[in-house]
């Protein structure tokens, strides 16, 4: 019986594991004539495209993992509207945005409402109840999504 019940939890150990170890690369192409070729390997004699990826799997995604499969980057950085961050300094949500805009490039102003007045107030005017607290443009997003995030700061 002990061992039925060690087989399962190693198969389930394994199952889980797996995919932490497991990468590829894919390469997007276009060959002599015209035609798209995905491959793992660059094609010879073809224009090779970059191509950002994200896989989902039973681990989850990480913060970088947020785009769309098959998006092409672009040698134009992306215009972006104006953020601004309301949040405190023991929150951790707050952290997370803010490293994860850094991480993507994206610029932003900051304000702690515990330790502005005017920050408070501009936050409660804009409807604010919770950090982190977004004003971006001319709209507003109260939490930490990362991809609802970086939509709202395209233009």
């Amino acid at each position: 019986m002990k061992e039925g019940i060690k087989l399962k939890l190693i198969s389930i150990f394994l199952l889980f594991a797996v995919p932490l170890f497991v990468s590829a690369e894919i390469y997007k192409t276009i060959d002599g004539k015209g035609r798209v070729v995905f491959a793992d390997k660059p094609t010879k004699g073809a224009q090779e495209i970059d191509v950002e990826t994200s896989i989902n799997n039973a681990v989850g995604l990480s913060d970088s993992a947020y785009l769309k499969a098959g998006e092409i980057k672009s040698n134009k950085p992306a215009k972006q509207k104006s953020v601004v961050m309301f949040s405190t300094s023991w929150c951790g949500y707050c952290t997370k945005a803010r490293k994860h805009m850094q991480r993507k490039g994206i610029k932003f102003k900051e304000y702690d409402i515990e330790k502005s007045a005017s920050a408070k107030s501009k936050y409660k005017k804009l409807g604010g109840s919770g950090v982190p607290f977004f004003e971006i443009g001319e709209q507003t997003m109260g939490g930490y999504n990362p991809s609802e995030l970086e939509a709202m700061v395209k233009y």
